[in-house]
């Protein structure tokens, strides 16, 4: 709406402009003065304040470390953009002390807009959006929530005879470095060990169960960020 308002504006300023120069430009012709002299301080009057300004776009946002539950300082916020088919980085600035993050964007032809958080030893988080959605009259605010790695390893144990499945009902999924979910199964094999990906500091659960059997029951633990955290199901 904004943006609609100041063109208008500018339109009508314009043309208004236009129209003052004109009619100045009709009285002095009139009294014999230089006609092309005037019509070339006219252009440049018209030129030097109509041309279109640059707007600009506020992003800013808090990057959160939701395995520590603390403010993330010094965290990597990359802004990139996608123009004519390619992507480029626009800037990558850093969070300061209270994980607060800003940058001004011109505005451009730009198809997208990304603003992407990326901490090592943590999953990378990223924000899309087009100019269309942005605002001209107020900080635009993208937050992210960061959560640490960390893995859990499965450990299977038994006499090598029985056949196991289970299945996740509690820990990270949807991620390339995550552990398929739905059913699974260990077959006849004395000791093996499963290693997945998890949410630092967040609950990881299993439920088990032997094929032909009787045993059964669930298995959870809390990943602790950073570091492998082992679920032993002896069977």
């Amino acid at each position: 709406m904004l943006k609609k308002e100041l063109k208008k504006k500018l339109t009508i300023y314009c043309v208004l402009s236009f129209y003052f120069c004109h009619f100045v430009l009709l009285y002095l012709v009139n009294r014999k003065v230089m006609k092309h002299f005037l019509l070339v301080i006219c252009a440049v009057f018209l030129l030097t304040n109509c041309k279109k300004k640059n707007l600009e776009y506020e992003l800013s946002g808090v990057v959160y470390d939701k395995s520590f539950n603390s403010p993330m300082a010094n965290a990597e916020v990359t802004i990139s953009v996608s123009k004519d088919g390619s992507l480029y980085t626009l800037a990558t600035v850093k969070t300061d002390n209270q994980g607060v993050y800003k940058y001004t964007m011109t505005r451009d032809k730009y198809h997208e807009i990304n603003i992407g958080v990326s901490v090592g030893n943590y999953f990378e988080q990223t924000s899309s959006t087009t100019l269309e959605g942005l605002s001209l009259d107020k900080s635009n605010v993208f937050d992210f929530n960061l959560y640490a790695k960390a893995w859990v390893k499965l450990h299977f144990v038994s006499d090598g005879t029985k056949k196991l499945r289970y299945f996740k009902q509690a820990g990270k999924s949807g991620c390339s470095e995550c552990c398929e979910s739905g059913e699974k199964h260990v077959y006849f094999i004395a000791d093996t060990s499963i290693y997945c990906i998890n949410d630092g500091n967040t609950p990881y659960q299993i439920f088990y169960d032997i094929i032909g059997g009787t045993d059964s029951g669930t298995k959870n633990v809390t990943t602790t960020a950073f570091d492998t955290t082992e679920v032993l199901i002896n069977y």
